[in-house]
């Protein structure tokens, strides 16, 4: 059995904003479902595997909306210039989740371990690139 050992939320990652930290960390806690319902990373899955593959998918998505949405509220709250970037970054993330979810469905052979790296990077890059210089403008503008 093949499990796939990433970092994980880690102190980098910390904005100083609870709420946005707390779910930052939630959803890389719920990345680690991936490899409850995959066996085997590396390998081809077969029809039960793909569903559930899919439906972890579908709760990361729908929870990544969710942190997003919070996100971006805290943005609006202090005008943050940098907000239609973020927002295009959220829904191009959201795009290819999607599109993921629809190779699966329909039979098209996706990795797990191409899913699950695909996550864990772009929230990792993420985090680093956009959200962490947003928290420092969030703290010194935050009435």
């Amino acid at each position: 059995m093949s499990k796939l050992n990433l970092a994980g939320f880690t102190k980098e990652y910390v904005m100083d904003i609870p709420e946005i930290d707390d779910q930052h960390e939630s959803f890389f806690a719920m990345l680690d479902k991936i490899n409850d319902v995959v066996p085997d990373m590396y390998k081809p899955l077969d029809d039960d595997e793909v569903d559930d593959l899919v439906d972890v998918i579908g709760e990361l998505r729908e929870y990544a909306l969710m942190h997003f949405r919070t996100e971006e509220s805290y943005m609006q709250e202090v005008d943050y210039a940098g907000i239609g970037k973020q927002q295009k970054e959220h829904n191009r993330f959201i795009t290819d989740v999607i599109r993921m979810e629809a190779q699966l469905m329909n039979g098209t052979s996706v990795p797990p371990i191409k899913v699950r790296n695909f996550m864990h990077d772009w929230y990792r890059d993420h985090i680093l690139k956009l959200d962490k210089p947003f928290s420092e403008y969030y703290r010194e503008n935050s009435k």
